[in-house]
């Protein structure tokens, strides 16, 4: 028989430095004085398994021996579910804050790491391969120091727990809450919801079916007015219509082109294309000849200019002699201060008196050539000014040609379409039959004489065709609309049905489990009733009691003196005999729970006097025989015969612990 847990190893846990321990199956014997370190080794199991120790959290777990560092614990275990061997390592230590902080988390599982997320993750592992939470580890299988006996008279919750209650009403529970949503749509009751539905999709298939027998009436009345409109209007007969009717615009449009160009004539002063040519052509001779005579005049402007000059710059020479001879008269010299010469007053006076007279002469000269010079330019301000007047003028008949050529232009390209038309609507008539010529101002009216439908009406059954058409549209996408939302009306009153039988079915499921459960609870207590006396029996031969009974109510534990007429509380009995129901009890839910692979007691003689001691040994190497693998604690010298593996705890000098595996 193989054990449960092989190897335990830990690295700076509270006062160990570094040990490791191979457990056995069979039982496992830790033995040694108080306060030595025998629970901390069941801590440091419960840790590597768990992540977390009871009542210890686990910065307290991190040794305070001087020189520690990071705190590691390993554990090695055979699955009981599927014998797999397991290993899981974690490494911590603390912060600054003195918080512990999780360095890291190991799981092999056959040799193989395992990958892994968190904490969370490594803790549902090691449930599912243990196959037991850590919440029933501690209340099942690992038994600390005085609890022993609790089993006697336990807490409803926690038995309620360790034999699966809980979880199946917290199941039952989740059923409940699915029942009491599947009653709800929307924050609604949906019976209330599925009444309203229902008369929604019955307001809606009336409403569609009002549509389809709108939508085949409208169907009808289209047909019958395409039908109409089919007789009325053939192709030959529209392409002629079309024929007419360009007929009359291109008419309409030359009338417009004729009133512009006999306007434009009218503006010309001329009455036709010719004379408009004629005037043009006067107009550009006009303004040659004027630009002709501005030329020449500019060339005796020019030479009026020069003479002008001319005289004036001998004017002012003159002038300049003039005062420089005052000047030297003036002046009394008797010697010329140019040439040296003597003068003589007689001499210059009648010098000075000879160029007053030029001077005089040449001013009237002067005064002559520059009003001939000015006569000459206002003349040819004049002239110029004739030739802008007959530049515009040349211009403007130019421009009113041109444009008159293009609405010439533009009639001959319409007389042209009118006489392509005209034409067209000759052939038209004879392939119709129609007693008209193609000439004819009247035509329209006479056609239309002829017509199934008056133009007029015709129009109008064109409209209204269209009309009807759009609103033939409209009801079909309506219809479409409210046919999807009925579609869909019918789909959500289906789910909503289904909806209603899920919650009826939830309902009486949830009342069957009820039913089911309690079946279950009270055939597991039968069943732990039934082995706890088998235990209890095969760990003693003082077969003093006919039954153990289990409470059902509060899961307390009675038994069943012979003798006596009446069962009585195992609290009642005496501690050796308190000790070994609760061993049966413990063995007879593991037995029940399929959990009897191990089983750790922690002091379980706490509060046993010496006289008992040795029997309640018996018991517990008796209950050890039931199991695959038992660990066991203790101060006492009991089960060594008993024991196939023993682990001897002491303290060293150094306030250290020490754990080591008898030889």
């Amino acid at each position: 028989m193989s054990g449960l847990i092989e190897t335990l190893r830990l690295r700076n846990l509270e006062r160990y430095r570094n040990v490791q321990l191979d457990f056995s199956a069979g039982l496992n014997l830790i033995k040694g004085r108080n306060s030595t370190g025998k629970t901390t080794l069941l801590n440091a199991l419960t840790f590597a398994l768990f992540g977390e120790v009871p009542e210890a959290r686990p910065k307290l777990l991190v040794s305070k021996l001087p020189g520690s560092g990071e705190m590691s614990v390993y554990v090695r275990f055979r699955s009981p579910v599927n014998g797999q061997i397991v290993e899981v390592e974690r490494r911590g230590s603390l912060d600054r804050n003195g918080d512990y902080r999780t360095g890291e988390r190991l799981l092999r599982v056959n040799g193989r790491n395992v990958s892994l997320e968190g904490e969370e993750d490594l803790r549902s592992r090691i449930t599912e391969l243990l196959g037991m939470s850590l919440r029933r580890f501690i209340n099942l299988v690992y038994i600390r120091q005085g609890r022993l006996t609790e089993v006697l008279e336990p807490q409803k919750e926690q038995m309620d727990s360790v034999l699966g209650i809980t979880l199946l009403r917290e199941l039952r529970e989740q059923l409940d809450g699915a029942w009491r949503e599947l009653e709800r749509f929307n924050g609604k009751d949906v019976a209330t919801e599925l009444q309203n539905l229902e008369e929604r999709v019955l307001e809606l298939d009336s409403s569609l079916r009002q549509m389809d027998e709108d939508i085949g009436r409208l169907n009808k009345e289209v047909q019958d007015l395409e039908n109409l409109l089919k007789k009325a209007e053939s192709t030959e007969l529209t392409e002629l219509l079309d024929c007419i009717r360009k007929r009359e615009e291109v008419e309409e449009e030359l009338k417009k082109i004729y009133s512009k160009s006999q306007e434009l004539l009218e503006n010309a002063g001329v009455s036709s294309i010719k004379e408009l040519e004629e005037k043009t052509s006067l107009c550009d001779k006009e303004l040659e000849t004027l630009k002709a005579a501005r030329n020449s005049l500019k060339k005796e402007l020019e030479a009026s200019m020069e003479k002008w000059l001319s005289v004036k710059s001998r004017v002012e020479s003159l002038a300049k002699q003039v005062r420089e001879r005052e000047s030297l008269a003036g002046s009394g010299a008797s010697k010329c201060p140019t040439c040296g010469q003597d003068l003589q007053p007689a001499v210059i006076q009648r010098i000075l008196e000879e160029d007053r007279n030029s001077l005089a002469k040449a001013s009237l000269e002067e005064a002559d050539a520059r009003k001939a010079y000015e006569m000459k330019n206002v003349e040819l301000q004049k002239l110029v000014e004739k030739i802008n007047t007959a530049e515009v003028e040349s211009s403007r008949m130019r421009a009113l040609k041109n444009r008159l050529k293009e609405y010439l232009d533009s009639a001959e390209s319409l007389v042209k379409i009118r006489s392509e038309t005209l034409t067209m609507i000759k052939e038209k008539l004879t392939v119709l039959e129609l007693p008209f010529t193609h000439e004819d101002p009247e035509l329209k009216l006479k056609l239309a004489q002829q017509l199934p439908l008056q133009p007029e009406e015709l129009a109008r059954r064109r409209s209204e065709l269209a009309e009807k058409k759009k609103i033939l549209e409209k009801k079909k996408s309506i219809r479409a609309d409210t046919s999807k939302k009925l579609e869909d009306y019918r789909r959500l009153l289906n789910e909503l049905k289904r909806r209603v039988e899920k919650a009826g079915l939830a309902h009486r499921l949830s009342q069957l489990f009820d039913q089911a459960v309690e079946t279950r609870r009270r055939e597991l207590i039968k069943r732990i009733e039934f082995r706890a006396l088998e235990y209890y029996r095969a760990m003693t031969d003082q077969h003093v009691y006919d039954a153990i009974i289990i409470n059902p109510e509060d899961y307390s534990v009675l038994v069943h003196p012979k003798g006596l007429t009446d069962p009585i509380p195992a609290t009642r009995v005496g501690g050796g005999h308190q000790t070994i129901l609760a061993l049966a009890i413990r063995l007879a839910l593991l037995d029940a729970l399929g959990l009897n692979s191990l089983l750790i007691l922690d002091e379980p003689t706490y509060g046993i006097d010496s006289e008992n001691l040795p029997q309640v040994a018996s018991y517990i190497g008796e209950a050890s025989k039931q199991l695959s693998q038992m660990i066991l604690v203790t101060h006492y010298d009991i089960c060594e015969e008993e024991a196939s593996n023993i682990i001897e705890v002491s303290v060293q000098e150094d306030g250290s612990s020490r754990a080591q595996v008898k030889t």
